[in-house]
């Protein structure tokens, strides 16, 4: 967490912009290799909902942006990339390894909520240890926002448990 406090709220959205891209493509991936409808449909819903998160952020941008402590876009986006492609979603080799299992549906489902809570427990902390009023508050929001995806995955998984078992 150090130096986490000092993130500026527009920097915590535009990191969270890049976050909700890779989460987008990573479910998007899971529709197209998910064996049971059920779990297509959840990718499916949870890929949108990564683009509604995104237009959202989008919309926080001009409200952050006085805060920025990231002048040049250039300099700032290799910053955000690695923030993001950090190993919260898990990288195409893991991805590819775990849908050659049996079970592949179920195991996605693992990886995902696994991302998600991951990713709620650092919104978490870092709303926590924010210095800045307009860093707590976004990083609150997304840790909302990661802690209800999370939730999700987890009754839906059950479900899918349910159906494949038969």
């Amino acid at each position: 967490m150090t130096g986490l406090e000092d993130y500026s709220g527009f920097e915590v959205i535009r990191a969270a912009m890049e976050v909700e891209r890779n989460g987008h493509r990573f479910y998007t991936a899971m529709v197209q290799r998910a064996t049971s409808e059920l779990a297509k449909e959840l990718f499916s819903w949870l890929s949108q909902d990564e683009i509604e998160h995104l237009k959202t952020l989008e919309a926080l941008v001009p409200k952050y942006q006085d805060g920025a402590f990231w002048e040049d876009e250039d300099q700032f986006l290799p910053y955000l990339r690695r923030f993001a492609d950090s190993e919260i979603f898990p990288s195409p080799e893991r991805l590819d390894e775990v849908l050659r299992e049996e079970t592949s549906d179920l195991k996605a489902l693992d990886l995902a909520i696994e991302a998600e809570e991951k990713f709620a427990e650092y919104f978490h902390l870092a709303a926590a240890n924010a210095r800045s009023s307009d860093g707590k508050e976004a990083f609150a929001w997304l840790a909302g926002e990661e802690d209800r995806h999370a939730r999700v995955l987890r009754e839906r998984r059950d479900t899918i448990a349910g159906s494949l078992a038969r």
